[in-house]
């Protein structure tokens, strides 16, 4: 066996005991963690499971300085027998810093985007975590199988957000949005456009008679549809992470 069989061989191996220890304990990843292992059962594909891997690696050792970058590690994989069945890699897929990334969470929603692809999402989570500047946002990603690769077709959808500011008692404005994506009838290169509706609540705390109270409205959701360019689906500036 050449050298170069004998790493690639080696790369299998591993990928596959750590899809096997996933697997004892397919569950989600809590906020606040950075590297870990992680995996769900596909139920498009019941005998298909999802794994993801986050790898962070901080600027430096200063264990002052929270900055530093997220590898990430994609694979779908067989549910009996762990062999891979495609993955993904992408290295530096994020940046935590002053707004800190605080894990992942796997989307097996029915994302049907043509008659014989079904893709699953990857959710990230990042935050800043203050009293009286609180902020924090989740950003969607898309993957389809193609052949033995998982391939993004859609990136850096922010789903949602919440932000404000706060005097650290009580007074205080924020707001946050929500929003939803729906798998619309029309099609672009192939591809089911997709529906994304957004709602946004503002929120208003004030000091009445020695109490705390809170005002909240919410306004009229607004629809936007994202189009399949042939490689990605294209997001619009303003919903980008």
């Amino acid at each position: 066996m050449t050298a170069k069989k004998r790493l690639a061989s080696l790369a299998i191996l591993g990928l596959m005991t750590a899809a096997s220890q996933a697997q004892a304990d397919c569950q989600e990843t809590s906020l606040g963690q950075q590297s870990f292992t992680i995996c769900k059962v596909w139920p498009a594909y019941d005998d298909q499971t999802i794994v993801v891997t986050s790898t962070f690696k901080p600027d430096s050792i200063d264990a002052n300085n929270d900055g530093g970058n997220v590898d990430l590690e994609l694979s779908v994989i067989h549910s009996t027998s762990s062999k891979p069945l495609a993955t993904y890699r992408k290295k530096d897929a994020y940046y935590s810093d002053a707004v800190a990334y605080d894990g992942l969470a796997i989307d097996t929603a029915r994302y049907k985007l043509t008659p014989d692809d079904r893709a699953f999402g990857i959710r990230s989570n990042f935050g800043h975590h203050s009293s009286v500047s609180p902020y924090n946002k989740t950003e969607l990603a898309l993957y389809i199988k193609e052949g033995k690769t998982l391939r993004p077709v859609l990136e850096g959808l922010v789903i949602s957000t919440s932000k404000g500011e706060w005097d650290g008692n009580c007074a205080g404005q924020g707001d946050s949005t929500q929003r939803t994506v729906d798998i619309s009838k029309t099609l672009h290169n192939g591809f089911a456009d997709l529906v994304v509706t957004s709602t946004v609540t503002m929120t208003e705390n004030v000091v009445v008679g020695g109490e705390c109270q809170d005002k909240s409205k919410k306004l009229k959701p607004t629809r936007v549809t994202l189009s399949y360019d042939g490689k990605q689906y294209v997001v619009p500036e303003a919903f980008k992470g």
